[in-house]
């Protein structure tokens, strides 16, 4: 209940300081699986999240949370981010970066709560856009690479199918694992009076050689196995 009342704290205060250059996104919905740096690291639960994105002249600043509801069992991950887009070459691609800071508050599961600092560099364009990018766990001490590539298509009646891939491999003080999923996501934006509202569906195939009989910051390795989740977003 307590993350619960923060989560709405966090989207009053942003819809206070929201303005022409903002938008705000809650949402809600199922997951088999909660993904962080290619393992999992909750059960099947229900989420809630909130998110806030205000452009600046020089950058966009970012911040959301995710809270993770499963009993006692409940868990939330919150980021607070910057990034900034430049076009590249006759606006054909673009470059990115961004950084960010997160918090994994992992409640009463057993995994260590931890605050994880990350960079991020993409390309992003009309065709495919890769990137790559990285973290640094102070508190579990690992730090990892990743590099993947997603595309977002329009399909008809304005559905848009995302495929994505991804690669990575993290380096801790206990154990080195690799991780590799491939995913597609597919939503259906409507535009309504009061915001556009987005179903939205994941699925994908997850694999990496963590384990979780030895190492209590995840909770399964994750063999072939499908990851799914499933929501509605309300943009304001």
């Amino acid at each position: 209940m307590k993350k619960v009342l923060v989560l709405l704290s966090v989207l009053a205060a942003l819809a206070v300081s929201a303005g022409d250059t903002s938008n705000i996104s809650v949402e809600a919905g199922y997951n088999n699986q909660y993904i962080v740096n290619g393992v999992s690291r909750s059960e099947g639960a229900a989420f809630v999240g909130v998110g806030a994105v205000k452009s600046l002249k020089y950058a966009d600043v970012y911040l959301g949370g995710t809270l993770l509801a499963n009993g006692d069992l409940d868990q939330s991950h919150w980021t607070l981010g910057t990034g900034k887009e430049v076009s590249v070459w006759k606006d054909v691609f673009s470059a990115r970066a961004d950084a960010t800071v997160t918090r994994h508050q992992a409640g009463n599961f057993g995994i260590p709560n931890s605050t994880e600092f990350g960079v991020k560099l993409a390309l992003p364009n009309k065709f495919v856009t890769p990137y790559v990018r990285g973290f640094h766990d102070i508190d579990l001490k690992q730090s990892g690479v990743f590099v993947g590539a997603e595309r977002a298509q329009k399909l008809p009646f304005g559905f848009v199918v995302t495929p994505a891939v991804e690669y990575g491999k993290v380096f801790g003080a206990s154990s080195d694992y690799t991780a590799v999923n491939a995913k597609a996501s597919l939503t259906r934006p409507f535009e309504t009076s009061f915001g556009v509202l987005t179903p939205f569906a994941s699925a994908g195939w997850y694999d990496n050689n963590f384990n979780a009989t030895k190492y209590n910051w995840a909770t399964r390795e994750l063999s072939g196995d499908v990851v799914y989740s499933g929501g509605l977003r309300l943009t304001f």
